[in-house]
């Protein structure tokens, strides 16, 4: 008997064997019916937002694939929180319409259908993002017909009488003149358009406007201000210049020696272990822009980010759909001018803070926050114990600026990420991360209204490195830059194009060599609730979150490189 016919037979003979037989066939056919629609089971996927920034009441479109045809069970995630059914308008297998609810947050976007959920995309909302969305704006020329008052000082409300500056600001923007490299000041000529050539804008980031109507505007004079113009540029056209003299009772502030820097630098992720699909966000500083390091362009990103300028950084979404050791490299670069900043403050024309303690700015740069410890019972002691009864907030940043340079002492190393600046007024040793944080907090604590600045410092060789200064705000004259780490004898090649000795020089005056990425803490919120966050503790640039993966993200690695200089001009 051959062996087919023996197992027909075995199969006869034992009943068992039959059952068996069939219920393996059975099982057979229900796994492959199974694993065949595991496998054709449509994933939704999101193509694009349009537009991908709203405000609440905005209709967006979620265009993509696999949605369904109807809505059902089915939903759209923003930010962690699933829309409820009033903000649907139609929901088609390729489209979703929808209105943005009032508490809508900036975040990841996601279609959920039944048990799966789409890949995300990023969605932000308007009221934090400097990027216009479509809308019709008034085309009229805006006219300033008064000012409040001919002469002013810097830290004043000027209000601006006229017609057609728009019923909100949106991208418009107050300008007055700015005396680059001393021109104004030293020209025998002065006309419209020497004080038209350079020009600065209220700072939004100093919450410089206060008001805007289309008849008014409200706004403090912002630090570098000159005497010479204010013109009203709602970025569709300029108002006629109208004059305005700006007192310089308390001192005078120069931008001279400028360099133009070709900046750039790169961040890298690779050998993401996930749990299917994934995602991971980089948010890379922006230089920043002042008085003192304006028009910063953006020539270069790649590859194309999410979002191009978003709360002072690009942002930059890797999606994974699985395990991968594949690098993604992204690159930035930067074309930025820097000028020289030097003071002569009069310090007998120096007073209290009667005008700006009102200003929401005065308690935003005088209160403790978590980079500067102003609230430290050792650091408020030891303010006390330095300034003791002198009022004078000038002489008082003076007073603390040389107690740290004759009591402390600069460690020539960067001590670790984690360590506590704190540690600098027991041990007596720090780094310039430590100093810098150190005369913010006591500033600070002493009612001075202070930054700790971060950004890159340049050697004479364009060598580069990252570097912590300050700057501290006295009322009718602005802000007033200090750099104690280089006072105290920071190593680095020095470009030698001042003559004063370092301690002297750095109270007052910074050169052209520090590029600006932060003033100030950039207190950042995640996209999403349970994303894991990434830090990056004394690096070039002061924000909380640097990266944040989504919460199936197991591991992965990344590096950020430290700016580098290609070029100056």
């Amino acid at each position: 008997m051959n062996s087919s016919g023996k197992f027909s037979y075995l199969f006869r003979k034992y009943p068992l064997l039959r059952v068996v037989g069939i219920g393996s066939i059975v099982a057979l056919i229900i796994f492959s019916i199974y694993f065949i629609s595991f496998q054709t089971k449509l994933i939704p996927e999101i193509e694009s937002i349009v537009p991908p920034v709203g405000s609440p009441g905005d209709v967006i479109l979620i265009n993509g694939k696999n949605f369904g045809n109807n809505r059902d069970m089915n939903y759209v995630e923003i930010a962690g929180t699933r829309l409820t059914a009033s903000s649907y308008i139609s929901w088609t297998d390729t489209c979703i319409k929808l209105v943005l609810p009032a508490n809508v947050k900036d975040g990841l976007v996601y279609v959920g259908i039944k048990d799966i959920r789409s890949n995300p995309s990023l969605f932000a909302n308007e009221v934090d993002i400097p990027i216009p969305v479509p809308s019709v704006h008034h085309v009229s020329r805006p006219i300033i017909t008064s000012l409040s008052a001919d002469k002013a000082n810097i830290g004043d409300v000027l209000t601006i009488y006229g017609s057609n500056f728009g019923e909100a600001r949106n991208q418009s923007r107050v300008l007055f003149t700015i005396d680059y490299n001393r021109k104004i000041r030293e020209s025998n000529v002065k006309n419209i358009s020497y004080f038209t050539e350079n020009m600065i804008g209220a700072n939004e980031d100093e919450f410089d406007y206060i008001m805007w109507s289309n008849t008014e505007i409200s706004v403090v004079i912002p630090d570098g201000a000159f005497s010479g113009v204010v013109v009203v540029d709602t970025g569709k056209q300029k108002s006629d210049p109208k004059e305005i003299t700006i007192n310089q009772n308390s001192g005078e502030k120069s931008f001279v020696n400028k360099k133009i820097y070709l900046m750039t630098y790169s961040a890298d992720v690779a050998d993401v272990y996930c749990d299917g699909l994934s995602t991971i966000t980089l948010r890379a500083p922006i230089p920043y822009e002042t008085a003192a390091q304006p028009n910063v362009e953006t020539t270069e990103v790649v590859p194309l980010p999410s979002l191009m300028k978003y709360q002072h950084d690009v942002i930059h979404q890797i999606t994974k759909n699985r395990t991968s050791t594949v690098k993604n490299v992204m690159n930035y670069t930067f074309v930025l001018p820097v000028y020289e900043i030097n003071t002569k403050v009069n310090a007998d024309k120096i007073g209290l803070y009667t005008k700006m303690a009102s200003r929401t700015l005065f308690n935003y740069t005088t209160q403790a926050d978590a980079l500067i410890p102003a609230d430290d019972e050792a650091v408020k002691a030891l303010e006390k114990q330095i300034t003791g009864r002198e009022k004078n907030p000038y002489r008082k940043a003076k007073l603390i600026y040389d107690y740290m340079l004759n009591n402390y002492g600069l460690l020539k190393k960067m001590r670790k990420g984690g360590a506590d600046p704190l540690d600098l007024l027991a041990k007596k040793r720090g780094d310039a991360y430590d100093f810098a944080v150190i005369y913010a907090a006591l500033l600070r604590a002493g009612g001075i209204p202070c930054f700790m600045d971060a950004g890159i410092l340049i050697g004479q060789d364009l060598t580069t490195q990252a570097h912590w200064w300050n700057e501290f705000y006295i009322e009718n004259f602005g802000w007033v830059p200090v750099d104690i780490s280089l006072a105290a004898g920071l190593e680095y090649k020095a470009w030698g194009d001042f003559e004063a000795p370092p301690a002297e020089y750095y109270f007052g005056n910074l050169d052209s060599h520090h590029v600006l990425f932060s003033r100030g803490l950039n207190d950042l919120k995640p996209f999403s609730v349970d994303n894991k966050i990434v830090k990056q503790p004394r690096s070039f640039a002061l924000q909380s979150i640097w990266e944040e993966a989504s919460s199936n993200v197991n591991k992965y690695s990344s590096y950020w490189s430290t700016p580098v200089v290609r070029g100056v001009y």
